[in-house]
């Protein structure tokens, strides 16, 4: 019974808290929402120089 409780003890100082997984979800959040946007404005940006290039190449 005392090595179980050993070993029990040994643990509970690793697991997470609620906090701490509530943390890691917004960070995790905060990351894809960055790279979404990144993507987004790389795209529309390629899009709008590919439209002005064949607009001007069209002339």
């Amino acid at each position: 019974m005392e090595i179980r409780l050993t070993k029990l003890e040994a643990v509970i100082p690793t697991l997470a808290t609620k906090e701490d997984l509530q943390r890691d979800m917004n960070a995790q959040t905060w990351t894809i929402i960055r790279w979404i946007t990144g993507v987004l404005i790389a795209a529309t940006t390629a899009t709008t120089a590919t439209t002005y290039l064949i607009a001007t190449a069209a002339k």
